[in-house]
């Protein structure tokens, strides 16, 4: 399974991509407890692949090219950060999961 890793304003990974065996666009994240008092958190976004060719449009990318490598121009141009914006907002539209320890 291919994974893109998709960063965020200060060029840390924030969502790492890939493609399901149905061929939607698969984003996860985990963070880690920094000490005691805090929890994992671990979350992912579930994309149809119906919404591929808009979210390539609406980062003026090509809507034949393969999503993930388009999400690799998304990230490469510094606009990651934007994208995750997007999808906690669901502008595009997704499926959410989360899970807190």
């Amino acid at each position: 399974m291919t994974n893109i890793t998709i960063v965020g304003d200060d060029c840390s990974p924030i969502l790492y991509a890939s493609l399901t065996s149905e061929g939607k666009l698969r984003l996860q994240f985990e963070y880690f407890a920094r000490d005691e008092k805090e929890g994992d958190y671990e979350f992912n976004h579930t994309v149809e692949p119906n919404e591929f060719s808009k979210i390539s449009e609406r980062f003026g990318l090509d809507p034949g090219a393969p999503m993930l490598e388009n999400l690799k121009q998304i990230s490469l141009a510094g606009r990651g950060q934007e994208f995750q914006d997007l999808l906690t907002n669901k502008e595009i539209p997704n499926e959410f999961w989360s899970w807190l320890s």
